[in-house]
């Protein structure tokens, strides 16, 4: 298929300011361009929570390094998750509560986006052409807290796949403030618009963290084929570990079982599968191939995925740390452990410093990336990419 027949979508997961590994991916991919220039590359994006705040930055012609190093900036990363006080966050003491103000965030929003960060979503598109001649849609998640159902933020008025009922018609500020709204442990109360009533929890809660599925299905619903589609879906980090074989940080310990873990585990759980799996439904219902057995990998689809794992590497039946064998750097157990540890609310200095060595060693091949599909035993990427550099080889290649 001629190029210029092709739908290309860019999906960006959330994971709060681990969303720095995307800005950095953008950056390796496209290089160092207006933020509107690497979006005319692209007829739909498609966000959630960190990455609507990438989205956006994007939209602001931010170029790639520039989101880089305002993620790598803490004054910047406070301006947008602003502490409780102290008080408010005694629940934390059993491990749960929220640590952040959900109304400071909008305000953070808003100044870190400047004057396009009032535009209302449906007005974005043009605002981006004016200054790039081409601009994508945008498909922001969020989730109806009252209503308990999904919500999706589009700039495409005239979409098929949305309802005949009325819809919110935010500011792009607005969209990324209700999408980017963690609930339980993370922030205290759901997001609200001056103009409306309707109160917000992140998309996550939607099983759309990574919203590849809902862009896929946006683009077949307005009528774009199956064949057209090209997804690159970047995402922000994942952890997956071993059962056995093995001994802590790089085997998972047995769960133990009571009602503070179990509601632990629910309150995390927005950023688990099902998400993982809609690359691999996206993929199927594109119409992309699969292995006829366990020796043959499915390379060339119509998704790329993009996504660094913090997971140990199986080596002659021995699971083994990330760059064991490689010269130079890598990670230690330590830091490897505290990777595992860290969930999205990570905005300690020294913790963004070890996500951006992660990534370093993940676009350097040293890291392993999420395939789409992949055994889950040995962790072999049956569908997909097993390093960060096959995926881009392929991307570029494909479009």
């Amino acid at each position: 298929m001629a190029t210029e027949d092709l739908f290309r979508i860019l999906s960006l997961d959330g994971g709060g300011c681990w969303a720095l590994i995307q800005a950095k991916a953008l950056l390796d991919i496209y290089g160092d361009i207006p933020g509107n220039r690497l979006l005319a590359n692209f007829d739909l994006v498609a966000a959630n929570s960190g990455g609507s705040i990438v989205a956006a930055a994007l939209a602001a012609n931010l170029t790639s390094s520039d989101i880089v190093a305002r993620f790598m900036d803490e004054r910047w990363r406070r301006k947008i998750f602003v502490d409780l006080p102290w008080f408010q966050k005694i629940p934390r003491i059993l491990g749960l509560g929220p640590r952040f103000s959900t109304s400071a965030k909008l305000q953070g929003l808003r100044e870190a986006l400047g004057p396009i960060a009032d535009i209302k979503l449906q007005d974005l598109p043009g605002a981006i052409a004016g200054n790039a001649q081409r601009s994508p849609h945008f498909l922001i998640v969020g989730f109806d807290y009252d209503r308990e159902r999904a919500v999706f933020f589009r700039s495409n008025t005239g979409s098929r796949a949305a309802s005949f009922s009325p819809h919110a018609s935010p500011t792009l500020a607005e969209a990324v403030h209700a999408s980017s709204t963690a609930p339980i442990n993370f922030f205290d109360e759901p997001a609200k618009f001056q103009s409306s009533s309707v109160r917000y929890w992140d998309g996550a809660v939607t099983g759309n963290n990574n919203p590849i599925l809902a862009a896929v299905v946006e683009a077949l619903a307005n009528q774009v084929p199956p064949e057209a589609v090209r997804a690159l879906s970047i995402g922000t980090g994942s952890v997956f570990l071993p059962l056995k074989r093995g001994v802590p940080p790089l085997v998972a310990p047995p769960k133990e079982q009571n009602l503070l873990n179990d509601i632990k585990e629910i309150a995390g759980s927005i950023l688990d599968d099902p998400p993982d799996a809609d690359t691999f439904i996206s993929h199927v219902t594109l119409g992309g191939a699969l292995p006829a057995g366990p020796d043959q990998v499915v390379s060339d689809g119509p998704a790329v995925r993009l996504n660094p794992l913090v997971q140990p590497i199986l080596d002659e039946g021995e699971w083994r740390l990330p760059g064991w064998n490689k010269p130079g750097t890598h990670l230690d157990s330590r830091e490897f452990m505290r990777l595992v540890e860290l969930d999205i609310a990570a905005i300690e200095q020294a913790d963004m410093d070890l996500i951006n060595k992660f990534c370093e060693e993940w676009l350097n091949d040293v890291v392993p990336n999420q395939g789409i599909r992949s055994n889950g035993e040995t962790f072999a990427v049956e569908v997909g990419h097993s390093r960060y550099g096959a995926g881009k080889e392929t991307w570029l290649r494909s479009i």
